[in-house]
């Protein structure tokens, strides 16, 4: 996608933004339930991003929730700068290392508020048109239409889901939903998470930064250490069980810096302590073209050449290990065809079990073609002089078969080895 030029003007709206915007935040977030988000009920009553409704047309889908007020102007809608767009560059080129066209990919950016005021429509100013936690809600339950929708496709698209900041907490919640994590189906669409700046980061959670899922990024963009005692400026919610996964195989990747407090706060959201500090630690984490918080993208116009190259790389290694589990988690849905082997003996026996005291299921009564999906090392069969203790299964006949009775070497290439 092409990138849309942040101006001075829209810098400046931005900074308006933020600073207008935290005047109303510091009386309405200390009434807030911190932890309960507000059920949504009606549409966003704005105008739809400029972007053709969802399809089943495309096998990956990029699906992008922006940051809180992340529009610089009419011309360079939601998703255009900033962060998002980094990330969603980052993605198409490892995507497209991956062997996928770009026409096999469709970017959309996720329908919802991104709003932290409930600001009337007939003020001046795009501060609205809900505040947070309606926003958030709304995002949420949006994202789970949208997961919903993609998993009724027949050719079951795969889907990335990448979140900046408010957006990223959009996402945390969605996930955290029966509707995705209880739904097998739904939770299976879900190729990899991407959150950036989450304001709904769990330090706390037992072998996310272990594993290398959670980044930790100090300011100079080395690694750093995520402390337990941190965590998400509006909410501290865990990674479900599905996406956080094992050592190797999670679909969960996270990226903060240490010193952006949105991400990573130190008082808990809701306690005596985070009331008295929450609105300086935002203004200065989020506030400013070079403020922590906005420091993950490579576009910035007033960035340093250095600091661009090293969001990009953060971006870059974070998207590749993110494709490279998406992949994996496509294999899953779609599994990779069984192979086609030669049979080149006649009246060949299939057998439940690789072993040839195992009860016969069928009979290959000419040499033909089979479909093999996967290949183990048992019992050894001695036919013609020769002898091997490789076989194969074959799906379309529900059993196994001697790769003696199969043209080619005794270990088949290409072919897997069955657990």
């Amino acid at each position: 996608m092409t990138t849309a030029p942040v101006t001075a003007e829209g810098r400046g709206m931005r900074r308006q933004v933020w600073v207008l915007t935290l005047a109303v935040l510091s009386a309405f977030v200390l009434a807030l339930n911190l932890g309960n988000a507000t059920a949504a009920h009606a549409e966003y009553p704005g105008p739809n991003p400029p972007q053709a409704p969802a399809d089943c047309n495309r096998p990956w889908v990029i699906l992008s929730a922006y940051g809180t007020s992340e529009s610089t102007d009419d011309g360079h809608p939601y998703g255009t700068v900033g962060v998002n767009d980094t990330y969603i560059r980052a993605l198409e080129d490892a995507l497209s290392g991956a062997g996928v066209p770009a026409s096999d990919i469709t970017v959309r950016d996720l329908y919802y508020p991104a709003s932290a005021v409930d600001w009337p429509s007939w003020l001046p100013g795009n501060w609205g048109p809900d505040d947070y936690w309606t926003s958030m809600g709304k995002g949420r339950d949006r994202l789970v239409q949208e997961v919903g929708f993609y998993a009724s496709c027949p050719n079951r698209p795969t889907l990335i889901l990448l979140g900046y900041s408010q957006g990223a907490q959009v996402i945390k919640n969605a996930i955290a939903q029966g509707a995705i994590q209880g739904n097998q189906r739904n939770s299976d669409e879900i190729g990899a998470v991407v959150n950036v700046g989450d304001a709904s980061r769990s330090n706390a959670q037992i072998g996310m930064e272990q594993d290398g899922q959670m980044v930790t990024l100090n300011p100079d963009y080395t690694d750093g250490t995520a402390s337990v005692s941190r965590g998400g400026l509006m909410q501290r919610l865990d990674v479900p069980g599905v996406f956080a996964g094992f050592i190797g195989d999670g679909r969960y990747f996270d990226v903060c810096r240490t010193d952006d407090l949105v991400c990573n706060e130190q008082a808990v959201p809701g306690s005596d302590e985070w009331k008295n500090r929450w609105l300086q630690d935002f203004a200065d984490s989020a506030i400013g073209d070079n403020a922590p918080h906005v420091m993950y993208r490579d576009n910035g116009n007033t960035q340093s050449p250095g600091d661009k190259a090293n969001a990009d790389r953060v971006a870059a290694r974070t998207a590749q290990r993110a494709v490279t589990a998406a992949v994996a988690q496509r294999n899953v849905v779609h599994p990779p065809p069984d192979t086609p082997e030669q049979v080149w003996a006649t009246n060949v026996n299939v057998r439940a079990t690789p072993s040839t005291s195992a009860r016969i299921v069928t009979v290959i009564p000419a040499p033909t073609t089979v479909y093999v999906k996967c290949q183990k090392h048992a019992e050894s069969v001695t036919y013609g002089g020769i002898t091997n203790d490789a076989w194969s299964y074959l799906p379309q006949q529900q059993g196994w078969i001697s790769n003696i009775f199969l043209k080619g070497p005794a270990w088949m290439p290409g072919v897997p080895e069955c657990p």
